[in-house]
């Protein structure tokens, strides 16, 4: 059975070989319509070279005595002066010669043309699912690199903490310190996991939840509070001033993810001292929450590609930020499942970002 890289390699090998098979069928197809150009045109070259040659055969009859009729009756194309002595190629004839060079000129040119744009739009097709394709894969190379990290890290961190409990009874607030290291990487952990769980169920038949009344500013008070911890440890600030009133239409899980992990992704691109500010509103049918952070914010550029699977912006031009490249995949498809959108806003690097999130608005009579 061919592996994963075995079959990558064979579909690329694949790929190549049609451009390079279409790339010949352009060639051939130039050749095509170069040498029926050419074809056309000495055809042409004969005809009045034949034209010419009963010119002067119906010059000698004429001088011989034969009289014109005669001579007309033999040579169709060709017509005499007024004196009865002078032969030319008829006009008539001149002109169906050159009706005929341009009816075949137009036709090559046009079948040409039109089978030429279709080989190089197949071309421009393949080329461009090929870039894709190696696009995507180097973005899965780099969600593999950024898993393994992102394992790699917690586990040294929870084993160097239990390593010491086991090791050594430390003071009350020496285990206290050890204990929320340890519940912190283990909530990183179980972040982590969620995510790409949730990645996976996304193409399953029953992947949509069912839809229930929200009240957001209780969802957002829980996201906060579980994260509040790493934002503590992050130095970061959380603002969170959402109306009771505020209720929208959604999969209680996919918000509960989608809180999660916007908080997240705000605090990690917030520096130490840094804010985060949530506000929503209603308006239009929809509830809007905002999730201002000042931290490294991003090229306005990047905003859409901010949600694409894997995706990971330049965090110093050279680098990219850490994570996985599912959180924000998972914003945007879990919104769009419930009927919303998310947006992303930053005036570019250094000066934070805006992430605008939307979902249907429901109508509760005893919070009018």
């Amino acid at each position: 059975m061919a592996t994963p890289a075995r079959q990558a390699r064979r579909t690329r090998t694949l790929q190549v070989g049609f451009i390079a098979v279409l790339a010949l069928c352009c060639a051939q197809l130039a050749y095509w319509t170069v040498d029926e150009i050419r074809y056309t045109l000495n055809v042409e070259t004969r005809m009045r070279a034949n034209y010419d040659a009963e010119v002067a055969t119906a010059d000698r009859l004429m001088r011989y005595g034969t009289p014109w009729r005669e001579v007309a009756a033999l040579h169709p194309n060709l017509t005499v002066a007024a004196d009865s002595t002078t032969v030319s190629v008829s006009p008539a004839a001149i002109d169906a010669l050159r009706a005929a060079r341009f009816h075949r000129l137009n036709r090559y040119a046009w079948e040409g043309g039109f089978f030429l744009v279709v080989l190089l739009s197949a071309m421009a097709m393949v080329y461009r699912a090929v870039r894709e394709e190696a696009d995507f894969r180097r973005r899965q190379d780099e969600f593999l690199a950024a898993v393994t990290h992102e394992l790699k890290s917690p586990l040294a961190s929870l084993l160097l903490s239990t390593e010491t409990l086991a090791l050594r009874d430390p003071p009350p607030e020496g285990r206290a310190v050890l204990v929320g290291r340890l519940l912190a990487d283990l909530d990183r952990l179980q972040r982590m996991i969620t995510n790409v769980l949730a990645t996976s169920r996304l193409s399953a038949p029953d992947a949509n939840g069912p839809r229930e009344t929200i009240v957001v500013a209780d969802e957002v008070s829980a996201a906060v509070g579980e994260i509040r911890q790493y934002a503590a440890e992050s130095n970061v600030k959380i603002d969170a001033d959402v109306s009771n009133h505020l209720l929208i239409v959604a999969d209680p899980e996919g918000v509960r993810l989608v809180f999660r992990n916007v908080l997240y992704n705000a605090i990690k691109a917030t520096s130490a001292g840094g804010s985060i500010t949530v506000r929503a509103r209603n308006g239009d049918g929809f509830v809007r929450l905002t999730v201002r952070d000042d931290g490294v914010g991003f090229a306005p550029s990047e905003a859409k590609r901010l949600f694409e699977k894997f995706y990971r912006i330049e965090s110093d031009g050279r680098s990219r930020s850490t994570g996985t490249g599912l959180g924000l995949f998972l914003v945007e498809r879990y919104l769009a499942r419930d009927g919303g959108t998310a947006a992303a806003a930053s005036d570019g690097p250094g000066r934070g970002a805006t992430f605008t999130l939307c979902w249907p608005a429901a109508h509760d009579p005893e919070r009018a």
